[in-house]
């Protein structure tokens, strides 16, 4: 096998990977909605050889190659009867977002929770609890926070 033959094998198993299913997965439909992943596809590939040995009467043929591909969710597409959106997965998308909110403010809620769980125990009173859980809650909601 030649440099070009094993150029051409490694673009031929990376054409197997290159498909429009690994881009865009099977829709999962559920409690009347579709959503259907979609993906970033990153691929490279490279290879040389050579020919021939020291002497003109030497028969000789090194080569190599290699490949890569790296799979990365981006997005779903969510349909409804009426309705279709995009939620972006990124560090700054809609996705990202919501779960980069939500991070940050679970310790900090349970803090007061916690705090406030403490407080009422001695007054007695778990409602007063579940009113200020409440109420921080509508505070969030004001300022657009993560309880969206």
């Amino acid at each position: 096998m030649g440099v070009e033959d094993t150029i051409k094998q490694i673009a031929s198993e990376l054409e197997k990977i290159a498909t429009t299913k690994t881009v865009v997965g099977d829709p999962i439909t559920a409690a009347g909605k579709t959503i259907i992943p979609v993906s970033k596809l990153t691929m490279g590939f490279g290879g040389g050889g050579g020919e021939g040995g020291k002497k003109e009467s030497d028969i000789g043929y090194g080569g190599g190659g290699g490949a890569g591909a790296k799979i990365e969710p981006i997005a779903f597409i969510m349909l409804s009867e009426d309705d279709a959106k995009i939620f972006r997965i990124s560090e700054k998308g809609d996705v990202g977002a919501i779960l980069g909110s939500i991070q940050e403010a679970v310790p900090e809620l349970l803090d007061k929770i916690k705090g406030k769980t403490g407080k009422h125990k001695k007054e007695g009173s778990s409602e007063a609890v579940k009113t200020e859980v409440k109420e921080h809650t509508e505070i969030e909601v004001e300022k657009g926070g993560c309880f969206r």
